[in-house]
C-alpha cells in the first residue's frame, strides 16, 4: 500500500492528481471512467477521501451512468446519518427511473419520519408531487390544497390523463376498417387501411361473382389479414398514443420539478468535486 507521504515518488499517482483527474472525468460526463479512478484513489489512499464523500460520489456516478439496479443493491443502513437522506434520494430516483413507483413511495415515506427530514423537505416534497401525479388516482382537490405551489402542474397532469384513450375502444373501433387507427390519432394510417380493405373486399367480391375462386381466396385472405390488422392496430396504436402522453408528462415533471438538478446539488454539496481537487 502506498502512503500519502510516499506519493512524491509516484508523481503521476498522487491522491491529488487522481482526484483531480476523477473530477475532470465527471465534468466531461465520463462517469464510468470516473468511477474507476475513484476506486483507484480509494484503493491507493484509503484515508484521503472521507467515507461520506466517497459514498455520495460513488452513488452519483452510478446514477448518472444509469446503473440504477447496481445503485439499489447498495446497503444504506451503514452510511453516516448526515448523508442518509441524500443517499436515499439517489435510490428513490432510481426506483422512479425503473418504474418501481411503489418502492419509491415506501422509501420516501420512511425519509419523512427521520428527525433531519426538515433539512431536505424541499427535495422530499418535490418527489412526493412527482409520485402522486404519476399515480393518476390522487384526490386532486386535496392535493392542490397540500401543494398549492404546484397547482399548474396538477392541472396539466389532469388534462394529460383526460386525453388518454381506452385501448379496448381502439380495438372495438377497428371493426370498422381504419377507425381504430383514427381513434388513436393516426388518421392518415386509418384512411389508408380503410382504402386497402375496401379495395380488397371489392376485388374479392368481384372475383367470387365471376367464379374466379382462386383469385377470390387469395384476395380474401389478404383482405382478412389487413382487417385483423385494423383491429389489432387500433389497440396497439392507442397504447402508443398513451405512452407518448405519459412521456410528455414525465418530461414536464422533470422540467418543472428538476429532480436531476437536486441530484447534482447533492453531489456538489457532499461529493468530491473540482473545488476539493484543486
Amino acid at each position: 500500500m502506498v502512503s500519502a507521504e510516499e506519493a512524491p515518488l509516484y508523481d503521476d499517482f498522487t491522491p491529488e492528481k487522481i482526484s483531480s483527474f476523477t473530477c475532470s472525468l465527471i465534468e466531461k460526463g465520463e462517469y464510468y471512467r470516473a468511477y474507476v479512478e475513484l476506486l483507484r484513489v480509494r484503493s491507493y489512499y484509503p484515508s484521503f477521501i472521507d467515507t461520506s464523500v466517497y459514498d455520495i460520489t460513488a452513488d452519483y456516478l452510478f446514477y448518472k451512468s444509469k446503473r440504477y439496479e447496481d445503485l439499489l443493491k447498495i446497503d444504506v443502513a451503514g452510511v453516516n446519518d448526515d448523508i442518509f437522506i441524500p443517499i436515499s434520494l439517489f435510490q428513490i430516483d432510481s426506483f422512479i427511473k425503473l418504474k418501481r413507483k411503489a418502492d419509491a413511495e415506501l422509501k420516501l415515506a420512511e425519509l419523512y419520519k427521520r428527525p433531519d427530514a426538515d433539512i431536505y423537505m424541499e427535495y422530499l416534497k418535490k418527489r412526493s408531487v412527482y409520485l402522486l401525479i404519476l399515480s393518476s388516482n390522487y384526490d386532486s382537490n386535496k392535493i392542490k390544497n397540500m401543494y398549492p405551489e404546484y397547482n399548474e402542474l396538477f392541472y396539466y397532469s389532469e388534462i394529460n390523463y383526460e386525453s388518454r384513450k381506452n385501448p379496448f375502444i381502439g380495438a372495438f373501433a377497428g371493426i370498422i376498417p381504419g377507425m381504430g387507427y383514427c381513434y388513436a390519432g393516426e388518421i392518415g394510417t386509418g384512411i389508408v387501411a380503410m382504402v386497402v380493405i375496401g379495395i380488397g373486399s371489392a376485388v374479392t367480391y368481384g372475383a367470387h361473382s365471376y367464379d374466379l375462386n382462386s383469385l377470390s381466396v387469395i384476395t380474401g385472405a389478404i383482405t382478412f389479414f389487413f382487417y385483423g390488422g385494423s383491429i389489432a392496430g387500433g389497440y396497439m396504436q392507442t397504447l402508443k398514443f398513451n405512452d407518448r402522453l405519459e412521456r410528455a408528462l414525465e418530461m414536464k415533471l422533470d422540467r418543472e420539478l428538476s429532480p436531476e438538478k437536486d441530484i447534482d446539488e447533492i453531489y456538489f454539496k457532499f461529493g468530491i468535486n473540482s473545488n476539493d481537487c484543486k
